[in-house]
């Protein structure tokens, strides 16, 4: 990466990051990366490249590690399928980590800790005990990251809307409740996670099925 690269690079960093050291979900999202990397922030196996060490925050640093992968993947690539196949590979670094020994719960713990940081209001209910709430900024977060819109044509109330009633059924919500109107249980979501954890682990092992 050029040295113009890497100024625009940290002038987006630091546009987003609103005097913090990391980036949150919902601020890679929103991130253009113009010329700076071929690749999308918001796209999954790229975001678990990004966010090497799966705490939830995007640093300077793991920017610039992974606009340097880019560069060194580039080589191998004709430019017009550059993104694609950059995109790709994330997809199977994502994978191999998925099939490791504790790879789900990795997975859907990391999916957790991305929500957890993105959320500036956390909070308890006392009639639930210590189980943890989401706010809708999170939720709002998540459906973007999982293409939920885009793969599934639900739109975002209708999914917040099921989230909550998961959370009903389960007894960790109650939807007459006003106060409840804006949350979503931590544990709803780590289930969604797991969920999509198996339902990728189903597709790639049919497609790495031999024929």
């Amino acid at each position: 990466m050029n040295d113009k690269s890497k100024q625009l690079l940290e002038a987006e960093f630091l546009r987003l990051s609103k005097n913090r050291q990391y980036l949150v979900l919902s601020e890679l999202l929103q991130f253009r990366p113009q010329s700076m990397l071929p690749v999308d922030l918001s796209h999954l196996g790229v975001l678990w490249v990004l966010d090497k060490n799966n705490d939830g925050r995007v640093t300077l640093q793991e920017l610039n590690s992974l606009a340097d992968m880019c560069r060194e993947r580039s080589t191998y690539y004709q430019n017009f399928e550059c993104s694609a196949q950059i995109q790709g590979f994330c997809c199977l670094q994502l994978w191999q980590s998925m099939c490791s020994p504790g790879g789900q719960e990795q997975f859907t713990d990391w999916i957790c800790t991305l929500l957890l940081e993105n959320s500036t209001n956390r909070r308890r209910f006392w009639r639930y005990g210590h189980q943890q709430y989401l706010n809708i900024d999170a939720i709002v977060a998540l459906h973007q990251l999982l293409r939920v819109q885009e793969l599934h044509g639900t739109d975002f109330q209708t999914f917040f809307d099921l989230l909550q009633r998961v959370g009903e059924d389960k007894k960790l919500m109650d939807l007459g409740d006003e106060e409840q109107d804006e949350w979503v249980p931590l544990l709803v979501v780590k289930e969604l996670a797991n969920g999509a954890y198996l339902g990728m682990a189903k597709l790639m092992s049919d497609i790495c099925a031999p024929l």
